[in-house]
């Protein structure tokens, strides 16, 4: 048993599926059941209800669930600790990271000023996004870290969140290795008539919107298809199952083994920053004040 199998237990038991768990970690969902049927093996437990429609916990199962979860959170404070015995004198700023939101853009920028900013330590902690909020890509603010990297704008700073812009991402289309887009060097509008092309609805992003008012103007032969909400990862699986370009941003050309971003001809393009709550706490609100001042030095070395 290893902890690989404890974390695709609590995932399958959260999706209720092998399938939606392994789309999760972008790994079959073969690979999900034989881990599940070795951990089972192991324990001389079964812990699943396997049906034709999903999995379901067995009375065995229910009871080992928070038993795993604690175990999980009591390794993951076991190692923070031991970090924190290594760091000390030196205020700790977590930064939250996902597929969905990299921390690399800001952690670009601190390998060029950590020596300037000596009293401070940032650690890197992997987010589990929370798929219950409306904004869950800032849900974990203030929680599970004190800052994250992501895009905001008016609808974004008009609720619990301050930015630090950073600078802006371009728009993208992400298409099927093996659809013909895949082949420009440049994808236009015009290159999308005719086409189906996945979005977020109206009213999620600003910047998404003014895309969404150029093709409704000028480009009605282009069939919008609406995302129930914001992006999570079985967005990225449907533009690979059925072959629909989607709106993308710079930082995911990657999310995705089966998907080739193309730059977007526009002149739309989305801002960028380190986002904190309003109230992030004495300690993050000092870091991220030296690190404006470093940043309107405008330093060489930045």
């Amino acid at each position: 048993m290893d902890i690989t199998q404890l974390q695709t237990f609590v995932r399958v038991s959260q999706y209720g599926s092998f399938t939606k768990a392994g789309e999760q970690s972008f790994i079959s969902g073969t690979a999900v059941m034989k881990q599940i049927n070795r951990l089972e093996s192991e324990l001389n437990l079964t812990l699943f209800i396997r049906k034709a429609t999903g999995t379901e916990l067995t009375v065995e199962g229910e009871r080992f669930l928070p038993y795993v979860k604690q175990i999980l959170s009591l390794l993951d404070t076991a190692v923070e600790e031991t970090r924190k015995a290594s760091l000390s004198g030196q205020n700790i700023i977590t930064v939250g990271t996902s597929i969905l939101h990299p921390a690399e853009p800001f952690m670009d920028i601190w390998k060029k000023i950590t020596t300037q900013m000596s009293d401070f330590q940032v650690r890197i902690v992997q987010l589990q996004e929370d798929m219950q909020s409306k904004n869950r890509e800032y849900a974990m603010l203030g929680k599970s870290c004190d800052l994250i990297v992501g895009t905001f704008d008016n609808a974004t700073l008009k609720q619990s969140f301050k930015a630090l812009p950073l600078g802006e991402y371009d728009f993208g289309i992400a298409v099927r290795s093996d659809n013909p887009l895949a082949r420009l060097s440049e994808i236009t509008f015009d290159d999308l008539k005719g086409k189906s092309l996945l979005s977020v609805p109206m009213g999620i992003s600003d910047t998404n919107d003014q895309l969404r008012k150029i093709i409704n103007d000028k480009y009605p032969q282009i069939k919008v298809v609406e995302t129930i909400g914001r992006y999570d990862m079985n967005t990225f699986n449907q533009a690979v199952e059925e072959n629909i370009p989607l709106i993308t941003v710079t930082p995911w050309k990657s999310i995705h083994p089966n998907l080739v971003s193309i730059p977007l001809k526009t002149d739309v393009h989305v801002p960028y920053g380190i986002l904190t709550t309003k109230l992030p706490g004495s300690n993050v609100e000092e870091f991220l004040m030296k690190i404006t001042r470093l940043l309107q030095k405008k330093s060489p070395s930045i």
